[in-house]
This record gives structure tokens, sequence and C-alpha cells, in this order.
């Protein structure tokens, strides 16, 4: 697409404390960090530098570290290279000599399909620190991922989050349960979540577009006493035409699922528009006025990494887009924070979104297309009770998880849609187009008073005269072949060369197939 966006679980502005309940962590995390939670154990980083701390059942140390050397063989660039050190408690292994590490990068941002094959991130060298920290139970494993000539601020940052994980006591944890989200049309399971004891959890599955072929995404709510937080996915289609005369504009807006056709341009570009679009759609939902308090949009990463990443997003949108007829398709991303206030209530949230828009201008008529998706993740209630719940929020959060066949099975069911919807339009524009050129043959043909007749027996062809008013048939000579117009039908010429063996001949005023009739 068209930018990079890391919106999700978090993504730190100027550096953020973030403790989660539901899994037990608390961690600081630096400016541009983004946090997951997968099952393997807790992973974040900026695309440059990856922190994974990981849990496995205690295993010897011969045996724990074959397990690292299996892994540094699969992101390795050449023969990678192994220390060892004693530390106290535990032992020390480094790694060196691997590329880029591919596997954690795509579980923290979705990389266009030329960042495998990118000379730059080939080009990178890095190194894995992995401290191993035996307990009674089980192996606790620390892994750090850097480049061999990463600078000392990168390093001061990874390092910096390191220090600050700690696991929480047991007294501050909240027990869970885990709730599939099924997928009615496909027949299986497509999300689980965690969900705290004391919440109520709903979920759904939503198309993000208008098209039959709109790939669908999670929405849900999770609510508590006097609080929730809910994950909404918003989408608006406009389209616009002026001319000298007039113009005429509509708008399809989508959200969760629900759609509704509005009169006029809906297509807000930027976070100013975007804020006051939420807060009209947050007083129909509620009844009541919202005032902004705040809105803050997120810093732009400043990495090389992300940046090299982010550009080469922008450089496939322009391949995906180079064989589109002119002007090209314009995109736009937004990513801010909102806190809007009615009364007692605060309702802050996270917004990320892409805007498409195209537009053509002339002479005889201007015409526009907007595309707008946002996805929000919103959280209302009152302040202290919002701090309360919090913890409990990151937790779900970061414990929602797809079924791995889920992804690709939608979005082979969304290409299959898409084909048949072409497939459906396609039919439509040859219907159409066959019968605006029988209509505007045949109209030609009547008004110059000429008509096409078939002799169904041999399938040839004549072009013959016939008035517009007439409405006689055509009958052949079945010896010498000619042809006779202007038959009546039913009449006694007609039933004379009947009997005499004559053929009648099928008539079309375009000649198009399909409209032969006798």
């Amino acid at each position: 697409m068209g930018g990079l966006c890391l919106l999700g679980l978090a993504l730190a502005q100027g550096g953020q404390d973030h403790r989660d309940a539901l899994h037990g962590f608390r961690v600081f995390l630096p400016q541009d960090y983004s946090l997951r939670v997968r099952d393997y154990g807790l992973l974040l980083g900026d695309l440059e530098a990856f922190l994974l701390v990981r849990g496995m059942p205690l295993k010897g140390p011969r045996e724990a570290v074959a397990l690292l050397v299996q892994e540094a063989q699969r992101v390795a660039q050449a023969r990678a290279r192994y220390h060892f050190k004693e530390v106290p408690g535990g032992l020390l292994l480094l790694i060196q000599g691997l590329s880029y590490p591919f596997p954690l990068a795509g579980e923290m941002a979705a990389l266009p399909p030329p960042a495998y094959q990118d000379p730059f991130l080939l080009g990178l060298r890095y190194e894995a620190s992995h401290l191993l920290l035996p307990g009674a139970k089980s192996l606790l494993l620390v892994s750090a991922y850097l480049p061999t000539d990463a600078s000392s601020e990168v390093r001061k940052r990874l390092f910096s989050a390191l220090r600050s994980l700690e696991f929480l006591p047991q007294e501050a944890r909240v027990a869970y349960g885990v709730q599939a989200v099924r997928d009615p049309l496909l027949g299986m399971e497509a999300f689980h979540a965690k969900v705290p004891q004391g919440y109520a959890f709903q979920a759904g599955l939503v198309p993000v577009g208008e098209s039959a072929g709109a790939v669908r995404d999670l929405v849900y709510l999770l609510q508590g006493e006097g609080v929730f937080l809910r994950k909404d996915r918003v989408f608006a289609l406009a389209y616009g035409v002026q001319a000298g005369f007039g113009g005429n504009a509509s708008t399809l807006l989508g959200w969760n699922g629900q759609k509704a056709q509005l009169a006029g341009f809906l297509c807000p570009r930027g976070p100013e528009e975007v804020a006051r679009f939420l807060l009209e759609l947050w007083r129909q939902e509620t009844g009541r006025p919202w005032q902004i308090r705040k809105a803050e949009p997120y810093p732009q990463p400043t990495g090389r990494v992300f940046r090299r990443i982010q550009e080469l997003h922008e450089a496939y949108w322009a391949s995906m887009t180079a064989g589109l007829p002119v002007p090209l398709p314009q995109q736009e991303r937004f990513a801010f924070t909102l806190e809007a206030a009615s009364g007692g209530l605060l309702r802050q949230a996270m917004v990320a979104g892409l805007v498409t828009f195209s537009g053509e201008a002339h002479w005889a008529a201007s015409s526009a297309q907007c595309d707008w998706r946002g996805e929000v993740y919103l959280k209302e209630g009152r302040a202290e009770a919002l701090a309360r719940a919090n913890p409990v929020f990151l937790g779900f959060q970061a414990g929602i998880r797809s079924h791995p066949e889920w992804p690709w099975r939608e979005a082979l069911r969304a290409r299959r849609a898409s084909i048949e919807e072409t497939e459906r339009i396609l039919r439509w524009v040859r219907e159409q187009q066959e019968f605006n050129t029988w209509m505007r043959q045949s109209w030609a043909n009547l008004l110059s008073d000429q008509t096409y007749v078939r002799d169904p027996s041999t399938g040839e062809v004549f072009r013959a005269y016939k008035a517009s008013f007439d409405t006689g048939t055509f009958w052949r000579d079945p010896v010498f072949g000619g042809v006779v117009g202007a038959v009546e039908r039913g009449g006694r010429l007609e039933e004379m060369l009947r009997q005499g063996g004559w053929r009648q001949l099928e008539e079309s005023l375009s000649g198009l197939p399909g409209t032969w009739r006798r």
C-alpha cells in the first residue's frame, strides 16, 4: 500500500508504560516501539531492534542451545558464529553472521513482497544475544536481535525496555477464559480472545469495503462495569460529478457491517476532518454531543529500517497502479489518538486509516471518487474507571489471535467473490453493449427502409428493401432462389407460396444473433 502504519496493540509516543494484567507483565516501551504477545512469547521493537522474551520447558544447556542454533540457521546469511559465556544464574549465547530477521518483522508489521528481495534489508548483518535463565520448572529465554552496526541510541532504547521488564505478582493479575469467534461463511474458527472474568464479550466479522470481494475483519465489544473497549471498522465510498448545468454526489457509509446511503460527498482527508467525522458518528450513536479534549497525531518513526520499508510500500503501490488510466489514485494515511468528553464520560480512541482519492477534470464535467477506510480502537468510561481497566484492556488486545488458516482462507473467499462479481459485471456490460448495438442497427435500418433476411435451410443472409410501415413476410423460390417480399401474413398469396414449396425466410432488422424471427 502507499504507506506503513504500526497501529495495533501499542505504538509508543515518547515512551509509555505498558501494564498487562492478563499476561502478567509490565514494560516501558521506548518511542516508536510496538509490542506483540504471541503464543511463543513477548515480542517488541521498532523493526530494526527486536526483543523477544520466551519461556520453555526446563532443558539442559546443550538441548536448549541446540534449539537456538536451529533458529539461527534459518536467518543466517552465511555460516553463523557462536560464542558462549556463563553468567550468574545462566548462560549467554551470542550468535553473529545473521541476516535481517524477516519472521520477527512480519509479526510486527505487514511487509510488502519486494522487502524480501530488497538489497538494503538483505545487506544488513545482525547478531542475536540469547540469555538462558533456568528456573525450578521452566527456562526463561531473553533474546535481543540488533544490527552489528546499530547506533548507541538504538542499543540504548532496546536495553532500556529490557531493564524495565518485570512480571506482576499473582494478586495483580486477572483471570480469563478463552472464547472463539466463528466464521459462518467458512464454517471455521476465525479468532479467539482471552476474555477477563467479569467482562462481557461480543464479536463479529464485517467487510471493510462495499464490494462482494471485500475482505472481512474482526470487530468486537468488551464491556465491564462502567467501561467498555470496542474495535470499529468504518468505510465511506463517495462519488461525485460536477457539470455546467449542475452536479450530483452521494456516499455509501459502512459502520461495523451496517450500511447507509448519504447525500453529498463525504471524504475526510486528515486527522482534524476524521476527528470531526467520528464525533458526529458518536453523537448519532449516543444521542449526546462530544467535545474534543485532545487529538495528537502519531509521530513519524525515524528509524532507517522503518523508512526503508515505507519506501518499499510506496514503490509497491506505484507498481500496482502503473497500468491504471491517468490520473492515478492518491493515497493518504492517518494515525492519531483522540480523546473526547461528554459530561463526565470520556472516550479515548486510537484511529488509523487510509484514504484513496481520484479525480478527473474535464471541460464538460468533472468527477471525483473517494475510498475512505478507518480502524478505531475505542474506550469509554469515567477517568477513574478507565485507569483501573486499562491493564485489562491491554491484556485483552494482546490476547486476540486469528486462526492460522483463517486469513488465507478469507483472502481466497474474497478473491473468488471478486472474480464472480467481475464476471457478473462483464456479462451485464456485454448484454448492454449487445442491446445498444441492436437498437442502433435496427433503428438505422428501419429509418432507411432496409432489413436482413435469412434462409433457415442454407443459412444465407440477404439485405432486403422493406418500408418501415410494412409488416409482410419474405419467401424464397426453392428452385431458382428468387426472393419475394411484402407478402401479407395469413393471406392467399402466402398460402399459395407455401403449397408451392417456397421457404419462408427469417427476418432481423439488425442481423445480430438471437434477433432472427419468422
